[in-house]
């Protein structure tokens, strides 16, 4: 086998819009919680004085009146989801942060939003009574879309001052969600989540630091972008080899030292087995859009985590050769060869040159500093590389091209070659994220990329996931 008679066979191509979930917490109508005098399960916050509520038969009701009752925290990258079996009266969210609220309000024929400075209402055309209503949460939006057959459809946005700074940690402590219900209204079901996106990129294997893939109870972790219906937040996901089978079991959040939440995207991520630590470069481009590194011991594969980063120092010349922070700096990955004792790094950097995004390269003794510069990529426009081993050689393999479909790069010490393929797409700069698994007797390396297909209106809110496995001639 060599990367010479190397040819990417399509194994599998899906579309992931918000079907993957990550439960952060639901009411349950099993139990009378109305009633019940020994525990607290939603704690009733307003009240109106002719208002009567039932929890039964799986169902809550509310008549008469209104009622508001807390059922989880408030992230501002939640989703909150609730059904109506029928609502003659209304029902939604009021998110609660320290200094304000907003309130969600779905009626039979209106959506309302108010947050005490301004009040929106929108006509509903959703047909029979019983509806499920999704809002998406981001810092001053709320992203709203109803189910239909059995999926979400993105329908409004509203926008609010009052959630501005809802990533701002402080404002995040003691800040809840409370389900809202007004005069004859059947709820059914209530849940919040962290979702998949309307759309999935920067696809990378969570590797050891020799670049190998962690796999584990035959399951390959990988970091994704999730993109939401404007920006977007680190994933972690999971992957059984061979198959279709994807799975959301984490996200990532940032902390560089200014008290704010941020999403940072298109993480390169390894466990150092040497110092029992996980170490990670990332790119800000929600914050000085230049890159980040961080150093810690906690499992970041699961749940929900925060991660305090250091950025790098801000570049103080126009020499794109040195290691420092350049703005529109992107897409890092890193490595550690055991042999030589060095950290290698590459950096995708705005060249002047060219206009567009190449690959620098770097070596250092340690991971995070000292780096010096070895070399760079060719002309084009490249995008998404990751070191992996192929056939007992390093490569670096990244994306390039924005008007060719599947225009991908093999760099190895011998030079650069093209990637091959059958029925190709996932591409116009899509990324090069090749994973070698040993399953059964046989090595195996498998592809999975992603496409631009523009999931809204968002420039940025690309892809499908593609996924390939290598054949040898």
């Amino acid at each position: 086998m060599s990367l010479d008679n190397m040819k990417f066979h399509r194994v599998f191509s899906k579309s992931m819009y918000k079907n993957l979930k990550l439960p952060l917490g639901e009411m349950s109508f099993t139990k009378d919680f109305v009633n019940d005098s020994r525990g607290d399960l939603y704690p009733l916050t307003e009240k109106s004085e002719m208002c009567t509520e039932q929890a039964e038969g799986n169902r809550y009701i509310v008549s008469g009146g209104t009622a508001e009752r807390m059922f989880t925290r408030f992230l501002p990258f939640a989703t909150y989801e609730i059904s109506f079996e029928s609502e003659n009266g209304g029902g939604g969210f009021v998110f609660h942060l320290a200094d304000g609220t907003g309130k969600i309000l779905c009626t039979e024929n209106e959506l309302l939003f108010c947050d005490g400075e301004n009040t929106s209402a929108i006509k509903l055309n959703c047909g029979a009574k019983a509806k499920t209503m999704v809002v998406s949460c981001r810092p001053k939006f709320f992203d709203i879309y109803f189910v239909k057959n059995g999926k979400p459809e993105y329908f409004h946005t509203f926008e609010s001052s009052v959630f501005a700074n809802s990533n701002v940690q402080k404002n995040m402590r003691g800040a809840y969600v409370s389900v809202y219900a007004k005069s004859e209204v059947t709820i059914s079901e209530v849940s919040s989540y962290i979702d998949c996106g309307i759309s999935q990129a920067d696809i990378r294997a969570i590797c050891y630091e020799n670049a190998e893939p962690i796999f584990e109870n035959g399951k390959i972790y990988f970091t994704a972008s999730i993109r939401m219906q404007e920006g977007g937040f680190q994933g972690i996901f999971s992957w059984t080899p061979s198959t279709s089978e994807i799975k959301l079991t984490g996200a990532l959040f940032f902390d560089c030292g200014d008290g704010l939440l941020h999403n940072y995207l298109a993480s390169s991520l390894l466990y150092n087995r040497e110092t029992s630590e996980w170490y990670l470069w990332t790119s800000s481009f929600e914050h000085k859009h230049i890159l980040c590194h961080a150093a810690f011991c906690g499992e970041p594969r699961f749940g929900v985590n925060i991660i305090d980063v250091t950025m790098m120092e801000q570049a103080q010349s126009g020499d794109i050769t040195e290691f420092a922070g350049f703005k529109q700096d992107e897409d890092p990955d890193f490595y550690y060869n055991a042999e030589e004792k060095m950290w290698y790094m590459a950096i995708c950097r705005i060249c002047p040159k060219i206009s567009a995004y190449r690959y620098m390269f770097f070596k250092s003794a340690e991971p995070f500093k000292n780096y010096k510069f070895i070399g760079q990529g060719y002309d084009g426009a490249e995008t998404g590389g990751s070191f992996v081993n192929i056939c007992g050689k390093m490569a670096f393999i990244c994306g390039n091209g924005f008007s060719q479909r599947a225009n991908y790069r093999i760099y190895t010490k011998d030079g650069m070659r093209e990637a091959k393929f059958d029925f190709d797409d996932g591409g116009f700069r899509g990324w090069g994220t090749i994973i070698p698994v040993a399953m059964g007797s046989r090595k195996r390396y498998f592809w999975l990329t992603f496409d631009r297909h523009n999931g809204s209106s968002y420039n940025w809110s690309y892809g499908n996931i593609y996924g390939f496995e290598a054949e040898f001639d």
